[in-house]
């Protein structure tokens, strides 16, 4: 994932795409987080799955159950 490929999608996937990252730097560190997780992130960005818009923890929950479901599938 690269910022100009970010800059390129449409204004509400973007928005998407960073509510993932930005849980993903919640739970483990911004210089944790790893492309693949980024690519997960665009993946979700790019459905049309709704966001979860309860608090902060319940949004942290969600990404992290998606994650570890995509890791024990592949």
């Amino acid at each position: 994932m690269t910022p100009n490929s970010i800059r390129e999608m449409a204004p509400h996937t973007r928005q998407r795409f960073h509510f993932a990252a930005s849980s993903f730097s919640r739970m483990f560190g911004v210089d944790k987080v790893t492309p693949e997780m980024l690519d997960f992130c665009v993946g979700w960005a790019e459905q049309t799955m709704p966001a979860p818009l309860e608090g902060l923890t319940e949004v942290d929950i969600y990404f992290r159950r998606l994650w570890t479901m995509r890791l024990s599938y592949s």
